[in-house]
Order: structure tokens, then C-alpha cells, then sequence
């Protein structure tokens, strides 16, 4: 497999950006899972719920990306990453850009939270095929 040093990198930061986005999600009820779900489903116990199994799906994901950086294939580490992908779009839509119009906020603040939810999404996207990554 041909990587470039910045690919590699960046791969392994989404490994271990998703096992500990997992870990903070399942072990202390709230982080990135919790506040993106809360954003598209508002709150409740389903909500719970579902950010608990996005925090385990993330968990799965990254140690199977962790595992693929020593020559092991997995084939549905494409369909994990590819659904996180897709809630994290969801995510950014109703957080970030809905977010912009709920009301007065610093600019440059809601810029550098939208700028680093882009780096996730693109980081996330690097590790599937069907985006062009798969390192």
C-alpha cells in the first residue's frame, strides 16, 4: 500500500480521535457523540441511546483502523466510517450552519469550531474507500 507521511498521520489521528470520542461518549455521557446527536435528535433517552451506539461503533472503528495499520483488513470498517461520515454531515449542517442563524455569537468562535468539524469529517473521510482514502 502507498502512503504519504501526511496520509499516515492523519490516519492514525482518526483512529485515535474515533477510540477516544468512543471512550468519552460510553464513559462520561457526553462529548463530540453526545453534543452531535443531541443536535440532530434533541435530547432524551433515545438520544442516549443512540449516542451510546455511535460511541461503540467509534470505539469498533478505531482499533479496527489501528489494526489495519499493521496489514489487517477489515470490511466493514467502510460501513462504520462511512455512517459516522454521514451523521457528522448531519451534524455540521444543523450545528454549525443552522447554528450560525440561531441568534448573535462571535464569528470567528463559531469559524474555528466549523473549520475543525470540517477537519474531522475530512480526517473521518480518509479512512473509506468509497471517498477516496482507505489508507
Amino acid at each position: 500500500m502507498n502512503r504519504s507521511i501526511g496520509g499516515f498521520i492523519l490516519y492514525i489521528g482518526v483512529a485515535l480521535y474515533l477510540l477516544s470520542a468512543g471512550l468519552i461518549g460510553i464513559f462520561s455521557n457526553g462529548g463530540e457523540f453526545s453534543m452531535m446527536v443531541g443536535s440532530i435528535f434533541g435530547g432524551g433517552g433515545l438520544s442516549t441511546a443512540i449516542a451510546i451506539i455511535f460511541s461503540v461503533a467509534a470505539i469498533i472503528a478505531g482499533v479496527l483502523l489501528l489494526l489495519q495499520l499493521f496489514g489487517m483488513e477489515f470490511g466493514i470498517i467502510n460501513i462504520i466510517l462511512i455512517v459516522i461520515a454521514i451523521l457528522w454531515i448531519l451534524f455540521i449542517i444543523v450545528h454549525d450552519i443552522f447554528g450560525l442563524f440561531r441568534g448573535p455569537g462571535n464569528f470567528l468562535f463559531w469559524l474555528s469550531g466549523f473549520a475543525i468539524h470540517l477537519v474531522v469529517l475530512g480526517a473521518i473521510a480518509t479512512g473509506t474507500s468509497i471517498f477516496g482514502g482507505g489508507y
